[in-house]
């Protein structure tokens, strides 16, 4: 089951005092279509303190179940459905990392993806990693075709770099929490920041190759 949230509840009823929608908006787990589903058939459990219902696809007519837990008002109110509803591919919190114009051709990626429409979807990706290469070669030096902008990123920029700085600001962070000192010691933040990291180089250094590996041998198959 996966939680719908506040802002997809587009009215409210209740049912034996607890509120669960009367109708919601949500991509469809069936045919991955965003509607607005309208539920029917509310069910009290008093025993588990949750109503349930019903509600059927306007698109494909596929059925979905919601249940609402231990909720008085719309505030409190925990709902979620099943199956899983097929969610869009949520963009990164990139945009204050990344240039505008880049950070555009990612977000028409995703949406290019999210429509499925899979075509547009390689060929942005393929647009968004060109403008991603040249972004990291001086303006004098950038080329339009990405084998050739790809090859002098490899010359020309240190990418082993940032993996270096990355590993040793997670050891820096390490030896803070590995030796007392009581005016220096991670916080939440810190801790929360670090796992991140450490998430990130796992990511490049583990499944990132797999991951390539694993398209190459597809593309190879599909030649």
């Amino acid at each position: 089951m996966r939680q719908i949230t506040k802002n997809q509840v587009r009215k409210w009823t209740k049912v034996a005092g607890i509120s669960i929608p009367a109708s919601f908006s949500a991509w469809c787990p069936h045919c991955s279509e965003k509607v607005t589903f309208n539920t029917t058939n509310h069910t009290h459990d008093p025993k588990r303190a949750c109503v349930s219902a019903s509600c059927n696809c306007p698109s494909c007519s596929h059925h979905v179940s919601i249940w609402s837990l231990g909720a008085h008002g719309p505030d409190s109110a925990e709902v979620y459905i099943h199956p899983n509803t097929g969610e869009p591919h949520s963009p990164k919190e990139i945009s204050s990392i990344i240039p505008e114009p880049l950070y555009r051709s990612y977000i028409s990626t995703i949406d290019a993806y999210n429509s499925g429409n899979y075509v547009a979807t390689a060929v942005c990706c393929r647009r968004t990693l060109e403008g991603l290469f040249q972004g990291l070669l001086p303006e004098g030096e950038r080329v339009h075709n990405l084998a050739r902008a790809i090859s002098q990123v490899a010359d020309t920029v240190n990418l082993s770099e940032p993996i270096g700085n990355f590993a040793n600001v997670l050891r820096q962070g390490g030896n803070l929490g590995a030796h007392f000192d009581n005016e220096k010691e991670p916080d939440e933040e810190m801790a929360l920041q670090m796992l991140t990291l450490l998430e990130n180089l796992i990511d490049f250094l583990h499944v990132l190759p797999q991951e390539i590996s694993s398209l190459e041998q597809l593309l190879d198959h599909e030649a």
